[in-house]
């Protein structure tokens, strides 16, 4: 996922050559920033109209674990928070307070075991939800006609189960690459990836489609509106 790379990369250039040396066995730093996204997305609170997600979260790591992450320690946790902040501006989650990340030692843990206590932490500065700006689309996931979450899609946007998409369903009825949406100078398009089950538009399988607001698209048993910004 591209938060997930561009987490790698920029905490590689800050401590160039330190992974090579260092990160060989154990707990990986990017297994943190993979933890962060799962808990925003478990623990988070729908309201009326928007979606809140946790904004702090402690991890509890071995002694050995947490002895090899203390030389970049300072770095890591500046990056995990960006990730925090990159996850909440990609899915449209709002954030009660600043990004807070902490380390603490678990000796009963052995090492590449973690554990992650994640929580909301109000602030002075509050992230309310991302609000699409003019021209700028989005998907919301629908059930029984409610918002239960939602997507800011870029450029470039591909749907299904696969870890690597920008968009992934836990819907045993998804491809894992399903679907993928692109902006082109005419709007955005969907385009069914040859999945096993089809892409539905407004109850019709398509193969390609432009889109227009209010599309509704179903992935499996997934429910998904295009809102065009």
């Amino acid at each position: 996922m591209p938060i997930l790379r561009d987490f790698e990369r920029r905490l590689g250039n800050l401590v160039e050559g330190f992974f090579s040396t260092t990160f060989r066995s154990g707990l990986q730093p990017v297994e943190l920033a993979k933890r962060v996204m799962r808990e925003m997305d478990a623990g988070k609170t729908v309201g009326v109209r928007d979606v809140w997600a946790p904004n702090r979260f402690v991890f509890e790591l071995s002694t050995e674990d947490a002895a090899r992450f203390g030389s970049v320690e300072q770095a890591l946790v500046a990056e995990l928070k960006q990730v925090v902040r990159d996850t909440a501006l990609e899915r449209g989650w709002g954030l009660v307070g600043p990004p807070e990340v902490g380390l603490e030692i678990d000796d009963t843990l052995t090492r590449g075991k973690l554990r992650c206590r994640a929580t909301f932490a109000e602030g002075a500065e509050q992230l309310p939800p991302a609000v699409p700006a003019a021209g700028e689309a989005g998907l919301v996931l629908l059930h029984d006609d409610r918002v239960v979450d939602t997507f800011r899609l870029p450029q470039t946007a591909t749907i299904g189960r696969s870890p690597s998409c920008d968009i992934v369903l836990t819907d045993p009825g998804a491809s894992r690459r399903h679907a993928q949406i692109v902006r082109r100078d005419d709007g955005y398009v969907v385009t069914d990836l040859d999945s096993t089950n089809g892409t539905m538009v407004n109850g019709q399988p398509v193969a390609e489609r432009l889109l227009v607001d209010g599309d509704r698209l179903v992935i499996g048993s997934t429910q998904l509106e295009f809102r065009s910004g």
